[in-house]
C-alpha cells in the first residue's frame, strides 16, 4: 500500500485487513499510525530513485495500491513527482501478474457541464496542474495495461469526505475554522457556489478492495456518489454536525472567476461502470460522513491539545 499512512491509505489498509485475505504493508515516508494489523515500512519513494529498492519492496505482492499524492497544497514539481514520475517507476518495477490499483481523481476530467454526469468516456481536459499531473499518471497505467506490461486499474475518485479525510479540502478547511474560532464570535464564510459529488472515504476503500480481485485490467472506473450537493448546503450540514449555532453563521457567495455569465463549478460522475464491474455503490449518506469527519477531527484536536 503506497501512501499507507495517508488519509485514504489508512482506510484502504483497514478494509483489506478486514477481509482476512491479505497481509498488508503500508509504505510511507514518515513514521505515522497505521491500521491495526498492518506493517509499516518507511521509504521515501519520491526522493529515492533507486528502482532496485522499489522492486524489492513490491516483489512477492499480489496487489499494490498506489494512493500516494502531493495534494492540493503541493508545488508543481511535487505534484509531477508524486503523480507522474512515481507512477512510471512503479510500473517499471511491477511484474505483469501483480494487480495495481491506482487512485486517480475526478479533476482529471476538468470542466463538466452543469447537470451532466461524466462517465469514463468524458473528454479529459483538466484545467489545474493537479488534474493534469494526475491524468498523466492515469494514462501511464492505461498504456501499460494495453501493452500487457501491467495488470492495472484506475479508480477515479470524486471529492472525499468522512473520518480522516484530507485536511487540504473545503470540508477540512471549514473544520479547522470551527476549531479555531474564539468562543462567542460569529463564523464568516465566503463560499463558492460550486456543486460537487462527495463520496465517503470508507466507501472508496471498499471500492479498492473490490478492484483488487475483479477482472478490470485496463479500466478507468469512476468512484463517487453519482449525486451532487452545493457547497453552501454542505457547509450548513457540517456546522449542524459540529453543534455550532446556525444563527451565528454569516455566509456570502464568493465571486465566480471569469465572465459574469460563467456557471459555477459542477462535479458529478456516472457510477454505472463501478456497479457493473465491481458490484460497488456508496453506502453512507453525506450527513453521516460529515458527522463522522467532524467527530474524528475533534477527537484528534483533543488528543493533541
Amino acid at each position: 500500500m503506497i501512501g499507507g499512512t495517508g488519509a485514504l491509505g489508512r482506510h484502504i489498509c483497514a478494509a483489506l485487513l478486514r477481509g482476512g485475505a491479505y497481509s498488508v504493508t503500508a509504505v510511507a515516508r514518515h513514521e505515522a499510525p497505521v491500521a491495526s494489523g498492518a506493517r509499516l515500512v518507511r521509504a521515501d519513494l519520491l526522493a529515492d530513485d533507486d528502482n532496485r529498492a522499489l522492486c524489492r519492496l513490491v516483489a512477492g505482492s499480489d496487489v499494490v495500491v498506489n494512493a500516494a499524492g502531493a495534494g492540493w497544497r503541493g508545488t508543481p514539481d511535487q505534484m509531477d513527482s508524486a503523480h507522474t514520475v512515481l507512477v512510471e517507476r512503479l510500473l517499471r518495477s511491477l511484474s505483469p501478474g501483480i494487480r495495481l490499483v491506482h487512485i486517480g481523481s475526478v479533476h482529471e476530467y476538468g470542466e463538466i457541464r452543469p447537470h451532466d454526469a461524466a462517465d469514463e468516456r468524458h473528454p479529459e481536459r483538466p484545467s489545474s496542474i493537479y488534474g493534469r499531473t494526475k491524468l498523466t499518471g492515469t494514462r501511464r497505467v492505461m498504456e501499460a495495461a494495453a501493452e500487457g506490461r501491467s495488470d492495472g486499474v484506475v479508480l477515479r475518485v470524486t471529492n472525499a469526505c468522512g473520518p480522516g479525510a484530507p485536511t487540504a479540502s473545503f470540508i477540512g478547511f471549514l473544520i479547522e475554522r470551527l476549531h479555531q474560532l474564539p468562543p462567542g464570535l460569529p463564523l464568516d464564510l465566503e463560499l463558492a457556489p460550486d456543486t460537487r459529488d462527495f463520496v465517503d472515504i470508507r466507501d472508496v476503500a471498499d471500492a479498492v478492495v473490490r478492484a483488487a480481485t475483479a477482472p478490470v485490467t485496463g479500466f478507468v472506473i469512476n468512484i463517487g456518489r453519482g449525486a451532487v450537493h452545493d457547497v453552501p448546503t454542505v457547509a450548513r450540514e457540517l456546522i449542524k454536525a459540529a453543534g455550532f449555532p446556525l444563527e451565528r453563521v454569516r455566509m456570502r457567495a464568493a465571486a465566480v472567476p471569469g465572465d459574469k455569465g460563467r456557471c459555477s463549478a459542477w462535479t458529478r460522475v456516472d457510477v454505472r461502470r463501478a456497479r457493473a464491474l465491481l458490484g460497488w455503490s456508496h453506502t453512507r449518506c453525506l450527513e453521516d460522513s460529515l458527522r463522522d469527519q467532524w467527530e474524528a477531527a475533534s477527537a484528534l484536536v483533543r488528543s493533541t491539545g
